[in-house]
């Protein structure tokens, strides 16, 4: 951890002297604690606990969104294994996800492949990569908070950021927008150590990196960085080295725009830059091409997503403003809260949640994932509005006249139930997730497992359908050699993907454009197999809601299909939401009554199946 350990910054004078009254209980430097070997190892020992809370992350958590796997497993298991499923948007006539993006994490998997790891584990390989890579970016911002604000906000940011559900899968995700978040941790890193040497180049080149290789709108977060980077070139009299050190991470960032544009164009046989395909397509969509198409929710989707990711931090990370205007408002006296560091410099690093939460909360179109990139600035703005509000109410009880013991007394029980209730609700929700919606990566992990249909040739692939289920596919990285992902035709009447030409090499078969891929979201029945070649199934047994569907029990088809493997799925349309959205341990639930009807859930069956027919 290079940047973190070796560039500890010297203490810097406060920007104006700290009331007594804020401070007094503070006989250190509230930024101490970080130099030498000790500083050292307490980084370790940091990095030691992120590195193994996001391991469990990438083997327990689920796939909270089938764009992860569609858009980006599939196309890097075309890349490193020679099949996949293509989406209209990896088609040459609309290009709006890169190769680029997908072939730098390839690479994990050639290594893995390497080092002689079994197919069976190669997802989870990839995901132990990307939490420990996020671990990493979260104790390099861990240290920088600890330098430049104090050390009590970084240990509630890293408490925050590595216990807070939301981050549990975050954190482990494949998508650009958790990529953007790893780097938008890195470049805020080096905002808050403005002081050391090419630090605002080093963040303006991680914001670039975000932007052009990640997600273009996770820019978003750095433009006060920007607007302050404008001003110093302006006022600052050593101007001239300023705008030297900014020309050359012009010059950094439109080499990596040029080989990302290279490598897509090259892929898809024609010049494309994608980045500016994705704005295009969700600025300019039309209404019947645009990502509304794909749904739209109130504004009180990411309200509801925030609770139940973050619960009472939420609210904290909100209420950082506040500490900004209390900041801002006695900047001229001597209480200051956070002396070393101005109020401008607080105001940009509080500003990007508000900022990102009025653009995203006023687009109909929603996902989840589209807030992963502002997640750890979320953590953030919470550490700092918790340890101002203690700081606060440690002042207003001095106010009242109580003694010290008493006010550390209470002091330390009001931080300490918080943070507990908190880390409950965090675990009650991550234990929900994992306990509730696992079964498809349980149940798809068992083709490895599975013997092949006699007379079978080892030249025809074996066929594993799923129908209603299609958007729970955990990937192909979960199949075999000798098998491949069909669709059969369910109540869903949307786009599907197809697959990518096997046979030929990566390049060209980026850059065919399979008839039936639209971004209309109009169904292409031609994608559909019949459910006669079927294999293998893999289905839930979810009441059908209505006579006449597509979809069938095949479940309880014991003449046609062979149960192989079952695992429980929570159904929650029948459960009751207090019941969805948390899993306390079983012997607190074995508390609750049974009759009680705010507590109840319904479970399904996500199965295996074996085709009785094609076996004989």
């Amino acid at each position: 951890m290079p940047d973190v350990v070796t560039s500890i910054s010297k203490h810097r004078k406060p920007v104006s002297t700290p009331v007594s009254e804020l401070a007094e209980d503070e006989d250190l430097d509230p930024r101490s604690g970080l130099e030498g070997p000790a500083g050292a190892a307490n980084l370790t020992i940091a990095f030691a606990i992120a590195v193994a809370i996001r391991t469990i992350c990438a083997h327990y958590s689920i796939i909270p969104d089938c764009d992860e796997v569609f858009n980006y497993w599939e196309p890097t298991h075309y890349l490193t294994h020679g099949f996949g499923l293509e989406t209209w948007e990896y088609s040459p006539v609309y290009a709006i996800r890169s190769w680029a993006y997908v072939g730098v994490h390839s690479v994990i998997v050639y290594i893995c492949r390497f080092l002689g790891m079994s197919e069976a584990n190669l997802f989870f390989a990839v995901r132990t990569f990307l939490g420990s890579f996020c671990a990493f970016c979260e104790i390099n911002l861990y240290g920088s908070i600890w330098r430049n604000i104090s050390s009590r906000v970084a240990k509630f940011f890293l408490v925050f950021s590595v216990g807070a559900a939301g981050m549990f899968h975050a954190s482990v995700t494949f998508l650009p927008s958790s990529y953007s978040m790893y780097f938008t941790m890195l470049a805020y890193s080096h905002l808050l150590d403005d002081k050391a040497r090419y630090a605002p180049q080093r963040a303006l080149f991680m914001f670039a990196i975000s932007g052009i290789l990640g997600w273009p709108f996770a820019l978003v977060v750095a433009v006060p960085f920007l607007l302050n980077l404008v001003w110093t070139v302006f006022v600052n009299p050593q101007r001239r080295r300023t705008v030297y050190g900014i020309s050359k991470v012009i010059g950094y960032s439109l080499a990596l725009l040029v080989v990302v544009v290279a490598i897509d164009s090259f892929a898809f046989k024609k010049l494309q830059i994608v980045a500016l395909n994705i704005v295009l397509y969700n600025v300019f969509g039309t209404e019947e091409t645009g990502p509304n198409i794909f749904g739209t929710e109130p504004w009180t989707y990411y309200v509801s997503n925030l609770i139940l990711n973050f619960n009472v931090i939420a609210f904290l990370a909100y209420a950082a403003i506040f500490v900004w205007i209390i900041r801002s408002t006695v900047q001229s006296s001597k209480a200051v809260i956070y002396p070393y560091i101005s109020s401008g410099k607080l105001f940009s690093i509080i500003f990007p949640l508000f900022l990102w939460t009025a653009i995203f909360f006023a687009q109909p179109h929603k996902e989840e994932r589209f807030f992963y990139v502002v997640y750890p600035l979320l953590c953030l703005n919470a550490a700092i509005a918790f340890d101002s509000f203690v700081a606060i109410y440690k002042a207003v009880l001095r106010k009242f006249g109580f003694s010290k013991s008493v006010i550390a007394d209470w002091t330390s029980w009001t931080q300490t139930l918080l943070l507990l209730v908190a880390i409950v609700l965090w675990y009650s929700r991550i234990l929900a997730l994992h306990s509730f919606y696992y079964a498809p990566l349980e149940v798809y992990g068992g083709l490895f497992n599975v013997t092949t249909v006699s007379g079978m040739a080892s030249s025809d692939p074996l066929n594993v359908c799923v129908g209603r289920e299609w958007y729970r596919f955990p990937s192909s990285y979960f199949l075999p050699e000798n098998m491949r992902l069909k669709f059969i035709k369910s109540d869903f009447n949307g786009m599907l993907p197809t697959e990518f030409a096997e046979g030929v090499s990566w390049y060209e078969g980026a850059s065919l454009s399979p008839e039936g891929l639209n971004n209309e979201n109009r169904e292409e029945t031609s994608f559909y197999l019949s459910i006669d070649e079927c294999d293998y199934l893999v289905d839930s047994n979810f009441t059908t809601a209505k006579e006449g569907t597509f979809e069938k029990q095949f479940i309880s088809d014991v003449e046609n299909w062979e149960i192989v493997q079952c695992a429980p799925f929570l159904d929650s349309d029948h459960s009751t939401l207090l019941a969805r959205v948390i899993k306390l341990p079983n012997f607190i639930e074995s508390l609750i009554p049974a009759e009680a009807t705010y507590f109840h859930r319904e479970w399904t069956s996500y199965c295996l199946l074996k085709s009785k027919i094609k076996s004989t």
